[in-house]
């Protein structure tokens, strides 16, 4: 985060900040998709693949046309995005939660999938309003609305509303996790599941807390299985990279081990 993001941040409501943020992080990455061709790909790959989800936990799900066109999308529609999760996916699968909170849906891979997958109410959150729009329609196309409730930012109070609750938690905020979760609001959290991806100092700072579940760290690994649907269409790691700075680190909080 720059130096003026920083000061905006400590001036500004959280949810203004958050907001603000979020859609200036949305407009980035899609200039910076449609500068390294990446857009182009995505439409080239959907006219031959179409816009489903084709392997992985989430198979089956449908992506809004708009949200595929919009991002490097690929990663998600072959179902290879964030594969290292995958574990962690079929575990909770074969879970009853009461509730699946998603912080930072963006446009629903997480949210839609995990709905699909669980039957469970999904409470998904993002400050950025086209990213809820493209949630909203995949969970019409994917006939889930009835289970998503769309919020905009969660807050740390939000936390102890579901306190009682079995949860499971799947968080990507960048960098917002480490106003969620601290010393102060972690005892709130002792009958979730969390899954959180960690940027910048949530990194070490996460993972030092005295979590009362059982927690692990899940590192980033290359992508080098050549895939059919991707034949043609260019070089084929660059197609599969996540456009990840380094390695990325998720915390997994299991709290029924």
């Amino acid at each position: 985060m720059s130096l003026r993001a920083t000061v905006a941040r400590t001036v500004l409501p959280a949810r203004i900040f958050e907001r603000l943020y979020a859609i200036r992080s949305r407009r980035f990455q899609v200039r910076l998709s449609e500068k390294e061709g990446l857009l182009d790909a995505a439409a080239r790959y959907v006219e031959r693949n179409g816009s489903t989800v084709k392997h992985g936990p989430f198979a089956g799900t449908i992506y809004p046309l708009e949200a595929a066109l919009s991002r490097h999308s690929i990663p998600k529609l072959l179902g290879t995005y964030e594969q290292e999760l995958h574990s962690v996916i079929k575990t909770v699968e074969q879970r009853k939660y009461d509730l699946v909170i998603d912080v930072g849906c963006a446009e629903g891979y997480y949210a839609v999938g995990l709905a699909r997958l669980l039957r469970t109410k999904v409470l998904a959150c993002d400050p950025e309003p086209i990213e809820r729009s493209f949630c909203e329609k995949a969970a019409r196309l994917n006939a889930v609305s009835t289970l998503i409730e769309l919020r905009g930012l969660f807050r740390p109070s939000d936390i102890h509303l579901f306190r009682d609750r079995r949860v499971l938690c799947v968080c990507d905020c960048e960098g917002f996790e480490t106003k969620l979760f601290n010393a102060d609001t972690i005892p709130d959290v002792a009958k979730w599941d969390l899954l959180i991806e960690l940027h910048g100092s949530a990194t070490k700072q996460l993972p030092s807390l005295a979590w009362p579940q059982k927690t692990s760290t899940i590192t980033s690994d290359p992508r080098r299985k050549p895939q059919k649907e991707l034949e043609g269409l260019g070089d084929q790691d660059r197609l599969l990279s996540e456009y990840r700075p380094g390695i990325q680190t998720w915390l997994w909080c299991d709290s029924q081990v």
